[in-house]
């Protein structure tokens, strides 16, 4: 399996912020640096000798939701988050669908609204930033909404 490393993620803000506006603080933009290092510990994470996230959309979920909850950089967490989930998948062969969907959880649907594919990732990245979607609720989406590119 393929992972990102510190310098992967650190290029991603960095691509962002250069591509779609933002403010970078050099060296590397970061304000949190333990939540940096925390995603790239957790998204590897044993625990008496069993990974903790061993799936696949576990681990872009992880990607993504660590990102933007623990406020890893200055700026552009939310495209960091999302870019670096992306990322890992395609690394690994999978890819989003074509057609996003929300998803129904308990009584709440994730993301709340939003009726395209584009309007349901932003929808989904926005709630996640806004801390109305949990670790859980997003892996769950990531598990309905990928699937593999490879044969």
């Amino acid at each position: 399996m393929e992972y990102l490393e510190r310098e992967d993620i650190i290029l991603i803000n960095r691509m962002t912020i250069d591509q779609h506006g933002g403010n970078f603080v050099p060296p590397n933009n970061l304000l949190n640096e333990n939540g940096l290092e925390y995603v790239i510990d957790a998204v590897k994470g044993e625990m008496f000798g069993q990974e903790i996230y061993s799936k696949i959309f576990e681990k872009a979920a992880v990607y993504m939701f660590s990102i933007i909850s623990n406020h890893v950089f200055q700026d552009g967490n939310k495209r960091t988050g999302l870019g670096s989930g992306l990322l890992f998948m395609k690394l690994n062969g999978y890819k989003l669908k074509e057609d996003l969907s929300k998803i129904e959880i308990g009584d709440k649907q994730v993301p709340k609204s939003g009726s395209g594919t584009n309007e349901i990732l932003f929808n989904f990245t926005m709630e996640m930033a806004s801390g109305e979607i949990s670790l859980d609720e997003s892996r769950k989406w990531f598990e309905e909404n990928i699937e593999s590119f490879r044969n």
